[in-house]
């Protein structure tokens, strides 16, 4: 569920595809939402992004990335592109209206669940109203705390926290408490 799995390098491209509403995201071990309609995005992102993260592996230890990304999210699409040292793609993840399609010559997509690394984007980047109602359906409760254009989001089910997502100004932090990872996002080009 990592956001990237870098030390899965294969010599071949994958491809998966799966169809949003078939692949429910489970954020806590007995409930899942389903990812959003990109037309729940009412305003747009289209940047470069520096996201760095830490998530903990099944063998206990602790792994670390460290990308260069572009982010484009309106009302028609949310995509991701992955870039290593040189600006070579490492990886393209776009959701559509009726597909989620992930592509790498690198990682094994088939490992990752392209559906997780696009909720949590859409928790980063969606407004809240939609996520909160998305949330609401399936029994948990989502919070946001604003100021100014800085917020915080808290995802949460019967009192325990499962996620947290602050943003303040460039910067993006996200804690997934029940998974054990982290993402720090640098919105634009400065880092």
């Amino acid at each position: 569920m990592a956001l990237l799995c870098v030390g899965c390098f294969l010599t071949s491209c994958h491809n998966t595809l799966v169809k949003p509403k078939s692949a429910p995201v489970f954020y806590s071990d007995s409930r899942s939402v389903c990812l959003l309609p990109t037309s729940a995005m009412k305003e747009s992102v289209d940047m470069p992004q520096h996201l760095q993260g830490t998530f903990i592996k099944e063998d206990g230890s602790e792994a670390n990335f460290d990308v260069d990304t572009w982010v484009r999210a309106n009302d028609s699409i949310l995509s991701v592109f992955l870039f290593g040292g040189f600006g070579t793609t490492l990886a393209e993840l776009t959701y559509t209206g009726d597909s989620v399609s992930f592509e790498s010559s690198v990682m094994d997509v088939h490992k990752m669940k392209a559906e997780y690394v696009l909720a949590d984007l859409q928790v980063c980047f969606y407004p809240y109203e939609a996520l909160k109602a998305n949330f609401g359906q399936s029994g948990f409760t989502f919070v946001e705390e604003l100021q100014g254009g800085d917020f915080l989001r808290t995802l949460s089910e019967n009192g325990k926290p499962i996620l947290k997502v602050e943003k303040t100004g460039n910067q993006i932090i996200l804690v997934n408490e029940l998974r054990h990872y982290k993402y720090h996002i640098t919105l634009g080009a400065d880092r």
